[in-house]
């Protein structure tokens, strides 16, 4: 028995697959099969039923896993134990992000590189689905989403901690119309053009104004681009209040005012980072998420808000 026969093992589970396993692990389909089985007859224990379905593990091997997860998060202590001895930190942290909080990331890995030269850092910007594929696979270590019980519910092996609470909110020039009301209500939105980050939970948000005729201009995965649009009063925006409270561009311009939705449409989110359990979470990356949490926490101080 080795270790990489127990991290097969907690991938195997997780996923369900032989093949999504041996993808997600970077090995062979042929590989990872004959390490199981060789696994399997050295424990003379039958780890997983498989079928054309998939794997799933057996009674026993449900109880293994379990035991395999634990080692694993047990040996990544030890690393990061023993790494703590040498009084520096090495390591890289990847981390992928919905916009808005690309600004305050930035800064805090900068101040980390200042202190710790020797670690790497990777920041991707994209939407809630794709940052939750890369956690999921292993590729990023830590999403900064927008998220629902829903998701919490369904992927259970992430793990989800709450930065803050948000809600939607409408954008719109300051010359436009809109803009002297205090709450938008649906009927506002009629033949309104309006632009949107291409994200899954505002394309849902979006989906109870169904009924009504209004006018999606374009979709797009470009923060500047929604900016500009408002900036020339092409079109309102409907997004996340904290993208225009952290956002950089977003932010700073004063050329459009950001206005709440009345009842029955103004819905709470949950704003924070999740990553994958099975994966643990390396002494670097919990620096780096310590740093988060202190920063936000100075944020609601300075500004006696939420933020």
């Amino acid at each position: 028995m080795n270790i990489e026969q127990l991290k097969y093992m907690v991938e195997i589970a997780r996923t369900g697959s032989l093949k999504v396993a041996a993808d997600n692990l970077h090995v062979t389909l042929p590989a990872l099969s004959q390490s199981i089985k060789n696994l399997e007859k050295e424990l003379n224990i039958m780890l997983f039923h498989r079928s054309r379905r998939g794997s799933v593990p057996t009674d026993e091997g449900q109880k293994l896993v379990e035991k395999a997860n634990s080692v694993l998060q047990k040996l990544q202590e030890f690393m990061d134990e023993a790494e703590a001895y040498t009084n520096t930190m090495n390591g890289e942290i990847k981390i992928a992000t919905y916009p808005g909080p690309m600004e305050m990331l930035v800064g805090l890995i900068s101040d980390i590189k200042c202190e710790y030269p020797s670690i790497k850092a990777s920041i991707y910007e994209n939407s809630t689905e794709y940052i939750i594929e890369k956690v999921l696979e292993g590729e990023v270590d830590v999403g900064f989403i927008t998220y629902t019980e829903k998701e919490e519910k369904k992927y259970k092996n992430l793990v989800f901690k709450k930065l803050l609470d948000g809600h939607m909110v409408v954008a719109v020039n300051k010359d436009s119309p809109l803009a002297r009301n205090k709450l938008i209500k649906q009927e506002m939105l009629i033949n309104q053009p309006i632009v949107l980050y291409n994200d899954i939970y505002i394309q849902e948000f979006m989906k109870s104004f169904s009924s009504l005729p209004y006018d999606i201009l374009f979709t797009t995965n470009n923060v500047d681009t929604i900016r500009h649009t408002l900036e020339n009063n092409t079109a309102i925006n409907i997004g996340f209040d904290y993208a225009f409270q952290t956002d950089a561009g977003l932010s700073r311009s004063d050329k459009y005012v950001v206005i709440n939705f009345a009842e029955p449409h103004y819905k709470t989110y949950s704003f924070g980072y999740f990553y994958n359990a099975n994966n643990g979470l390396s002494r670097i990356i919990r620096e780096f998420l310590k740093r988060i949490h202190r920063t936000i926490k100075a944020s609601d101080v300075n500004n006696g808000s939420k933020m």
